[in-house]
């Protein structure tokens, strides 16, 4: 069995309010072209009732004259004989205006009907629409508040490692020697987290302990540059800092020092990142903060930007900031 193809199917079949419609005008068409032949034909019937009229007339004349009466009395007799058609359709005419009445009461009352339907429909959509609001209203609260739960949680969870990186790194840091062999008082350790001041009384070699710059003679006058050891950790000042290209690889690192290194030096440094192995790499000293009386909370120190810094140590310096930002600072 073969598919006929779409030129040969039969086009679809109208519907039944589109059938009503076309039948309607063409009845309104027939019944227009129906009352112009109805005034015609009536127009026509008192065209010939007048011409009947003036005829009999006319003859009535000629029988008054002498000679003529009995051609006179035939058309006479026959004009009596006729008769003009009477057009009644006024029976049908109130036929089809009755009809036509019960036709529109009819659909007058279909439309009412129709009218009260459509009310009922939109007032039952209206009431499911809010008690669907109401329930999306529901659902959202409740997924923002599972949602607001879920970071909390994270949020803590968060902290909480935080809290163990620095209890782990404090621990190293009471365990591991400092690089100038002299112990950080707890005082200074604490000033330095809160970013304090140094408390009055601390020597001067422990104020420079973890975070110092120390210049060798011999190797200054060797190789022209100064060696710089730090230990940074999640609370120590020193830090490392990007420039304007945010990359991590072309910024450096912020030693936290009161030694005055000036700019331009060329420095080799060496600092160990938590849980880590010593690194050396090499810098310049690009910014220098000094002390200042008006921002005593601000650790004086350098900026040092590396000079090509090692792929390794790199890697090693990007895990580290992601759990500490570094600082921006511009070169």
């Amino acid at each position: 069995m073969t598919t006929p193809s779409p030129a040969a199917r039969p086009p679809p079949a109208p519907s039944r309010e589109a059938e009503l419609t076309r039948a309607e005008n063409e009845l309104s068409t027939h019944e227009a072209k129906l009352a112009e032949h109805l005034a015609r034909a009536t127009a026509e019937a008192s065209a010939l009732a007048n011409r009947l009229n003036q005829l009999r007339a006319a003859v009535a004349r000629v029988q008054a004259e002498p000679g003529a009466e009995a051609l006179a009395g035939e058309q006479a007799a026959a004009l009596e004989a006729l008769t003009v058609p009477v057009l009644d359709v006024e029976a049908s005419r109130e036929k089809a205006l009755k009809a036509r009445e019960a036709a529109l009461n009819a659909r007058r009352q279909a439309g009412q009907e129709m009218t009260a339907a459509l009310k009922a429909h939109q007032e039952q959509t209206a009431q499911m629409t809010r008690a669907m609001a109401d329930v999306e209203t529901v659902v959202r609260h409740h997924v923002e508040a599972a949602a607001a739960r879920t970071r909390a949680q994270q949020e803590a969870q968060a902290r909480a490692q935080q809290e163990a990186a620095r209890a782990r790194q404090a621990e190293q840091a009471r365990t591991t020697p400092q690089s100038q062999g002299t112990p950080v008082p707890p005082g200074l350790m604490a000033a330095r987290s809160k970013g304090t001041p140094v408390p009055p009384g601390v020597p001067a070699a422990a104020r420079h302990a973890g975070a110092t710059a120390t210049t060798d003679g011999m190797d200054a006058r060797r190789n022209g540059r100064v060696r710089m050891h730090t230990s940074i950790d999640m609370r120590s000042d020193s830090n490392f800092f990007t420039g304007f290209s945010m990359d991590i690889s072309e910024g450096g690192v912020f030693i936290a020092t009161v030694d005055p290194v000036p700019r331009g030096t060329q420095v080799e440094l060496d600092f160990t990142l938590p849980g880590g192995r010593p690194m050396k790499v090499t810098g310049v000293v690009r910014w220098v903060r000094e002390s200042n009386s008006r921002t005593p909370e601000l650790m004086p120190g350098v900026g040092v930007q590396f000079t090509g810094l090692p792929p390794e140590v790199a890697s090693a310096i990007s895990s580290f900031v992601t759990t500490r930002d570094p600082m921006f600072f511009p070169d």
